[in-house]
């Protein structure tokens, strides 16, 4: 799904073996850019950088919106 206010920000919902809920994935521009993973009871943020070849600059206003449509996403 794509955020309203910024459609370069869109949220994928799957299933990771590694945890024991769903798995809600942010991208901006397409690139995955962070993970929010659900097990047990807890939520996990999982920022996903290679920061020796580029620094990622997103607006942070829909980048924290994209956060927590992902999460809501997992309820």
């Amino acid at each position: 799904m794509k955020l309203e206010s910024n459609s370069d920000f869109e949220i994928v919902r799957f299933s990771d073996s590694r945890y024991e809920k769903l798995t809600a994935e942010v991208r901006y521009k397409g690139e995955p850019i962070a993970q929010i993973n659900q097990d047990k009871k807890n939520y996990e943020l999982e920022i996903f950088a290679d920061l020796k070849t580029a620094v990622l600059i997103v607006p942070l206003e829909e980048f924290l919106e994209s956060l927590k449509l992902a999460k809501n996403a997992l309820l």
